[in-house]
């Protein structure tokens, strides 16, 4: 009965969405779907160490406490988790553990699943995570939780206020983000004048073209980070100064995506194009493929007009529980730009310093892209050569 329940709200909230198709809707629908997703979540959970995932821990294995935090924390008539007592002693012992592991700097080992390991860092996705989920629980937590977190996270924000933000790039842009989540959760105002500061910085770095440029020019699926810091900061900050950034990287994105919803790898200096299918015979793509956005897309009809033809193919029902909790918590709903009409020729040309670098043409099923972007031969490990110039979809 529960099942067919859900399978009605879910039905009518998507005949509601269809409804207005000129608009971007998804919080409800979302706050029911990160509901559903919770089960699947704590499959990998153990009550003895508070560790989620498989095989090498990893700090980021962790991050399973955000989306369940955003389902503890937020109202819904299909979420039965709402204040669940045994989903926030999961949450606090997922916390718990993070300190257990961190070194008397609050860092801890950056270890992939491989195995290989790239010293001590005071991760920037975990503690995000981390300080966002102590904020949406922090009330009903326990004093020795409370002050336990409390603890561990001013140490931790204290090395990366002090150490992290230094050049502009996708890293510290993210540290800043958290950052200014700390510095408003943990009342420290000096760590979001620090914070406002450098993402002030990081929107003031972008480039004409709408990207932050690595290695001579776009890396396309590495612009998404900035996305998501500029937003999220800008969700809980309103600082309207990062607004134009946000538009721009939302038309950038709009202009460098395939008809199927992948990046478009030809300016991309790092990232090859991410095979669509996992089978000629699959007609479902991978979700890896199929860039889903970030809640950064979310502030201007650009930016939502993208995200509504990038879950249009990816299927809202498979985007990442991590992504249903930011656009839950920080996401804007609102109108979308106005698609081109169907069959229409689009010819968009990409200029910089009053350079054309790129252009992209759109009719039917076709899109083409030409790349005029080139860079000098460096030694960097991350840095490639950019040999593409034309693509025909």
């Amino acid at each position: 009965m529960a099942r067919l329940l859900f399978a009605a709200v879910l039905g009518l909230l998507a005949l509601l969405h269809a409804a207005r198709a000129d608009e971007l809707r998804y919080k409800e629908e979302l706050v029911a779907r990160l509901s559903q997703r919770v089960p699947d979540i704590l499959r990998t959970y153990d009550s003895k160490t508070g560790r989620f995932g498989t095989g090498i821990w990893i700090c980021g294995d962790q991050h399973a406490m955000y989306p369940l935090a955003v389902a503890y924390a937020t109202k819904g008539k299909s979420n039965r988790y709402y204040k669940s007592p045994e989903l926030l002693r999961v949450i606090i012992k997922a916390g718990d553990l993070l300190i257990e592991k961190a070194d008397p700097q609050g860092r801890w080992v950056f270890e992939k699943k491989d195995g290989s390991t790239w010293g001590m860092v005071w991760m920037p996705w975990t503690y995000s995570r981390w300080i966002r989920t102590f904020g949406l629980i922090r009330d009903d937590m326990s004093a020795d939780a409370r002050q336990r977190w409390t603890r561990a996270l001013v140490l931790g924000y204290t090395g990366i206020s002090g150490h992290e933000l230094r050049s502009v790039h996708n890293i510290p842009a993210h540290h800043a983000m958290g950052l200014y989540a700390a510095g408003k959760i943990l009342d420290r105002p000096e760590w979001c004048h620090q914070a406002e500061a450098f993402l002030r910085r990081v929107a003031a770095a972008q480039s004409e073209g709408g990207y932050w440029a690595e290695g001579g020019g776009p890396v396309v699926r590495y612009n998404f980070v900035y996305v998501d810091a500029l937003g999220t900061y800008y969700a809980m900050s309103g600082d309207k100064a990062v607004l134009p950034a946000l538009e721009r990287a939302a038309r950038f994105h709009r202009q460098f995506t395939y008809p199927s919803g992948q990046a478009v790898e030809t300016i991309d200096g790092r990232n090859p194009l991410e095979m669509l299918f996992p089978s000629a015979d699959s007609n479902r793509p991978l979700p890896e493929a199929v860039a889903e956005g970030n809640v950064g897309f979310t502030f201007s009809a650009v930016g939502r007009a993208y995200l509504k033809h990038q879950w249009a193919i990816a299927g809202r029902d498979r985007l990442a529980p991590d992504l249903m909790a930011s656009l839950v918590l920080y996401g804007q709903e609102g109108p979308i730009e106005e698609p081109q009409p169907a069959g229409a020729r689009q010819t968009l040309s990409l200029v910089e310093g009053g350079t054309p670098r790129a252009l992209t043409v759109r009719q039917g099923p076709w899109f083409l892209c030409l790349s005029a972007y080139t860079s000098p031969v460096v030694q960097s490990r991350w840095i490639q050569d950019r040999q593409n110039l034309f693509s025909v979809y």
